[in-house]
């Protein structure tokens, strides 16, 4: 696995979708619906080119995990029915299946980013999907904040491609991410008020903007002390 071409990857994936997310979050005429979930596809058919993934059965789970959600996003019209609801819900799911594959028949660096992909690209599907249902526009700040994160690491000259940036240790991470998912999806919940859907997207962005926070204070942390020792 190339850093260097990832660093690259991620950096093109910021600079494409932060635009993308502003015209949504404020002329979503102006972007349609195919053209998103088109580029979901293309974002993640290219980090699966550049990972050079499908090397184990993780990686194949983790690959039909977004083909499927992409799948059922490109045939919801508007708010999600009950069976595209759980049809989500069992896809989402899967992100279990790969971890414990990884761990029973031994994973990959390159499996391990392409799970973190995979995750932001879920994260961003659902938050399109709320804000197509009406959904409050703050919950694009959930895919967004990554994106920042990467832009803001890349001026700072620091990586940002790093699944477990904390001393190898994601376990926090891989938390928030849960607690996220978790959320956007209880929003997505067929009939579930506007009040209570923008609480729960809200709870997302401020995990999430702690997780990315922490992130970011560590490596800079890191920067500093290396610089000092210099």
């Amino acid at each position: 696995m190339g850093s260097v071409a990832l660093q690259f990857w991620l950096r093109i994936q910021a600079l494409f979708w932060l635009p993308v997310l502003v015209m949504v979050a404020f002329c979503p005429d102006s972007v349609s619906w195919e053209f998103s979930i088109a580029g979901i596809a293309v974002s993640f058919a290219s980090v699966v080119a550049v990972l050079r993934a499908l090397r184990t059965p993780a990686d194949v789970v983790t690959v039909a995990r977004i083909l499927g959600l992409v799948a059922v996003a490109w045939v919801v019209v508007v708010d999600v029915p009950i069976l595209a609801w759980l049809s989500l819900l069992g896809l989402v799911l899967l992100d279990l299946v790969d971890g414990w594959l990884a761990r029973r028949f031994g994973g990959s660096a390159a499996g391990a980013v392409l799970d973190m992909e995979a995750d932001q690209l879920t994260v961003l599907l659902l938050a399109l999907l709320l804000v197509r249902g009406g959904g409050g526009e703050h919950v694009l700040l959930v895919p967004g904040i990554r994106y920042f994160f990467v832009l803001a690491m890349w001026f700072l000259r620091l990586p940002a491609h790093d699944p477990k940036p904390v001393d190898g240790d994601n376990r926090r991470g891989r938390l928030c991410c849960a607690l996220v998912v978790g959320a956007l999806m209880l929003a997505l919940w067929p009939g579930l008020g506007r009040g209570l859907a923008d609480l729960s997207t809200a709870f997302a962005v401020l995990v999430l903007a702690y997780s990315f926070g922490s992130d970011a204070r560590f490596l800079i942390g890191r920067l500093r002390g290396a610089r000092s020792a210099a």
